[in-house]
């Protein structure tokens, strides 16, 4: 069985976890929301009820389905670099010119200035923070945040996995009805994920990513502020995450301490202290497609995180040029086992 992939659907028991405390322990209002990108525009929508500038300040490395919600919403928008230690470099004239700021995570690791952070608040602008990257690394979300987003897609089975959380005050929009047919999509993807995991029949496997990626790009069109269903969040408030943050630090210590040394090929973190869990296993590398193509011969599918926005003119942002072009990772999530690292080593050691 490949060394990868979207989650399956999993057992959870009956333990409550308290998941939004973890991630905001004085939550005002908290909605359950079909995506992460529809977790970000239900905030969004609540901003613009009191927003009237709507001017954006957003990272210039980042999805395309999270920047679109800022298109979506008609903001005016304005991209902060990177460095090479995925660290944005902010520009403080900034501050006045902006109406919200956007921060995230990379991989489990929390990269931004947090002074920068609180000077943009007290300055009177609204802060949403996306946790996506970082949704199980035990620290919570940043105190300064206004609104905390979140999609739990890359950390577990569910078919819908966004979360939005308002830390002061309630929503003053509601959420629309869950899309069916899109659903119905991400269902069957998660069903025939599962059937892999337990068979290991390539079929499936097809099957599932054939069908995830439909869903992906129905989401891409039809996204908005639609629900999400009940049986994901019964998955999200009981899914053992302790246990999870566990045993991706201990694959990701794995790797730290075996993989071979290359010039071409580098952690982008090489440290892990023991607040951080790590989303994925990331690498700068110079040559990337020879190596993905070595990796997924050997059933290790690595991940580009992500195409270049068509919305960001990317070479008006070399920092973050150089990182849509040089890296990947590899998975180190719970599903897996030091033997499996062991695998991912052997695969560098041969490349």
């Amino acid at each position: 069985m490949e060394i990868g992939g979207f989650f399956p659907y999993q057992p959870v028991g009956s333990e409550p976890n308290n998941y939004v405390e973890h991630t905001c322990p004085d939550p005002g209002d908290t909605a359950h929301l079909m995506s992460g990108r529809c977790a970000i525009y239900y905030c969004l929508r609540d901003l613009m009820l009191t927003d009237q500038k709507r001017v954006a300040y957003l990272p210039s490395y980042d999805c395309e389905t999270v920047l679109g919600c800022f298109v979506k919403a008609g903001y005016e928008i304005h991209y902060y670099d990177f460095d090479k230690n995925l660290s944005p470099v902010f520009e403080e004239e900034m501050i006045p010119q902006i109406s919200v700021l956007l921060v995230c995570g990379y991989y489990g690791y929390t990269t931004y200035d947090e002074d920068f952070v609180k000077k943009c608040k007290a300055s009177g602008v609204s802060v949403i923070v996306d946790t996506t990257h970082t949704a199980f690394s035990p620290l919570p979300a940043c105190p300064d945040a206004d609104y905390i987003a979140v999609s739990l897609r890359k950390w577990m089975g569910v078919a819908s996995g966004g979360l939005a959380i308002k830390r002061k005050g309630t929503f003053g929009v509601k959420p629309i009805p869950i899309n069916k047919e899109q659903f119905a999509l991400r269902d069957q993807a998660l069903q025939s994920r599962e059937t892999y995991e337990h068979t290991g029949n390539e079929d499936y496997n097809k099957e599932g990513n054939d069908v995830f990626w439909k869903a992906e790009f129905m989401l891409r069109e039809i996204f908005d502020i639609q629900e999400g269903d009940e049986a994901s969040l019964k998955t999200i408030l009981h899914y053992p995450f302790r246990d999870a943050i566990r045993k991706r630090q201990e694959n990701y210590r794995y790797l730290l301490e075996h993989l071979p040394e290359r010039s071409d090929i580098r952690p982008v973190f090489p440290y892990l202290s023991d607040d951080i869990c790590p989303m994925f296993f990331p690498f700068f590398v110079e040559n990337r497609d020879a190596l993905i193509k070595h990796l997924a011969d050997r059933h290790i599918p690595p991940k580009v995180y992500w195409p270049v926005p068509p919305f960001v003119k990317v070479e008006d942002y070399p920092g973050a040029q150089y990182i849509y072009s040089h890296i990947m990772s590899v998975s180190c999530d719970e599903r897996f086992n030091t033997d499996d690292m062991q695998k991912i080593v052997e695969a560098f050691e041969n490349y």
